[in-house]
């Protein structure tokens, strides 16, 4: 399947030159070998350094830059460029890490939402919600995606979202779910993610450039045509 090709193959989703981009034309991007005795305090300035480097490929990705090369990272977190080789050697570990770090980052974004509230104020909450979340992680959600088709753990990591993503209007619309036969439920339930999902979001906002108060509109509306009477 696609997903097992390598990075740096012509199939690279950022180019056949993904990683020389990357790597800005350096041949010295390889990590220095450990020097043995210096190993104290190594593991926490290394988590410090780790943690600096993804906080800004975030913030690059944020403010829509989706391939900023190492050098500019490293500006922005105030380490090497060397050091970010040493972390991330190509394109998909970074990546991958960037993921993991924005589902850590952006997890407080997605709420419980209580099932005994009206409806209108059920939906109303779950859209604002998922705008929040898209509005903010938009782009890194974009640049992973761009990269998960050739990334086990990529897509792996993706496929843990959406499922907390699909239990989340499971338990929130448990009263008008819980009439449906099971195939029914996940049936529905699956279409219901669907409307209220990243793409959805992407294709109100980015490919219609519908405003967001509309936008948010448009998807609760469909929404709760989908639910069961």
């Amino acid at each position: 399947m696609a997903k097992n090709v390598r990075m740096g193959e012509a199939a690279h989703p950022w180019g056949a030159d993904g990683n020389s981009l990357w790597h800005g034309g350096q041949d010295d991007a390889a990590p220095p070998a450990p020097v043995p005795g210096k190993v104290d305090g190594r593991l926490a300035r290394s988590r410090r350094t780790r943690a600096a480097v993804l906080d800004a490929l975030i913030a690059l990705l944020e403010e829509g830059e989706f391939k900023p090369p190492a050098k500019v990272i490293a500006e922005r977190s105030g380490v090497s460029t060397r050091s970010v080789f040493q972390h991330f050697p190509d394109l998909e570990t970074l990546f991958t890490a960037a993921v993991a770090h924005g589902v850590e980052r952006y997890s407080p974004l997605v709420q419980p939402i209580g099932p005994d509230q009206p409806l209108k104020a059920r939906v109303g909450a779950l859209v604002r919600q998922r705008f929040a979340l898209f509005e903010k992680a938009g782009n890194v959600y974009w640049a992973g995606q761009i990269a998960a088709p050739l990334s086990d753990t990529l897509c792996q990591t993706f496929a843990r979202v959406e499922y907390a993503l699909r239990i989340q209007i499971e338990v929130t619309f448990q009263p008008e779910l819980s009439g449906l036969r099971k195939p029914q439920r996940e049936a529905r339930v699956a279409r219901l993610a669907a409307f209220t999902g990243f793409h959805a979001w992407y294709a109100l906002r980015r490919v219609e450039g519908v405003g967001e108060s509309a936008a948010k509109a448009a998807m609760a509306e469909t929404f709760t045509a989908l639910l069961p009477e």
